[in-house]
């Protein structure tokens, strides 16, 4: 097994574009690649990455503004993935137009994620966990053997997703992460949709809206 996570930081949102990379066959899941994706398809060129999957950890515009630009430029089309829960929210543009930034959603997947469901990227195993509270359908990739979670905007350094928008709700935001992420090993690194990474541990000891 040799999976390597790396991240890139793109558009005014500071968005977290999440590439899941095997190093012996270079086949790649993308997660949530958002705006600059010619930024993102020069790293897929020069890495010569082979993306069979974009998974998507929530319906919102900044997390698939660069679906669409992908879909056109990569040599072979990706499957694309969501919950069915944010089904509705991307194909309403993700709630761009409340922020006066329109970005045209992408076609429907072409695969739903399910709770528990467990992808495999070659012989890596990625949980899906389901995280309702910021959307509806939020969800967190954990890859136990790395150690690491992709959580969206679930979860951030110190902070928490904002739950003021359509499908948003704080109690069940704050279920989810405790359900869903402290329930995770202490030293899980976790890559936020947004900002810097953070730990397990860290959240669990010093994140204001956790810490009772």
């Amino acid at each position: 097994m040799a999976l390597k996570v790396w991240v890139l930081s793109t558009g005014q949102l500071s968005n977290n574009v999440v590439f899941l990379i095997d190093e012996e066959t270079n086949e790649t899941f993308l997660i949530d690649p958002s705006y600059e994706p010619e930024i993102i398809l020069d790293y897929i060129d020069d890495q010569h990455l082979k993306v069979t999957m974009i998974l998507l950890t929530h319906g919102h515009f900044d997390h698939f503004a660069g679906v669409n630009y992908l879909m056109t430029k990569l040599p072979e089309k990706p499957q694309l993935a969501l919950h069915r829960d944010d089904l509705r929210l991307l194909r309403d543009g993700g709630g761009s137009k409340e922020f006066h930034m329109p970005v045209l959603p992408p076609d429907d997947p072409d695969m739903f994620l399910e709770d528990k469901m467990e992808l495999k990227l070659e012989d890596t195993t990625i949980q899906v966990r389901l995280a309702p509270g910021h959307s509806a359908g939020s969800v967190i990739f954990y890859i136990p053997d790395v150690h690491t979670a992709i959580c969206g905007d679930v979860i951030f350094y110190h902070s928490v997703g904002r739950t003021d928008l359509v499908g948003g709700n704080h109690e069940t935001l704050i279920n989810s992460i405790q359900t869903q992420v402290l329930s995770l090993p202490p030293e899980t690194r976790l890559i936020p949709g947004h900002g810097q990474e953070t730990t397990v541990r860290e959240e669990l000891q010093h994140n204001p809206f956790l810490v009772s």
